[in-house]
């Protein structure tokens, strides 16, 4: 869904989760940047729950609801 939508992380809010990472470690926050800098393959586990996260975005704006009024018989015949 996510790729057939063009949906993309962009770098600054995959920036924003290395901030958000460091910010875990006080004191080594610099330790955190250097890490993600060196191992660049790294930011692939920040950037997954970004993603996700739009691609849910995406849906639930796509969605349509409806509300029906159901009888607690007709609920627990489905």
């Amino acid at each position: 869904v996510g790729t057939d939508n063009k949906i993309k992380v962009a770098d600054q809010e995959l920036q924003r989760a290395v901030i958000m990472e460091a910010q875990k470690y006080p004191g080594q926050e610099k330790q955190v940047f250097d890490y993600f800098s060196k191992n660049p393959h790294t930011l692939e586990g920040l950037r997954a729950p970004i993603f996700e996260d739009k691609v849910v975005d995406f849906i639930l704006e796509m969605a349509e609801v409806t509300e029906v009024t159901v009888t607690p018989e007709e609920l627990m015949a489905e």
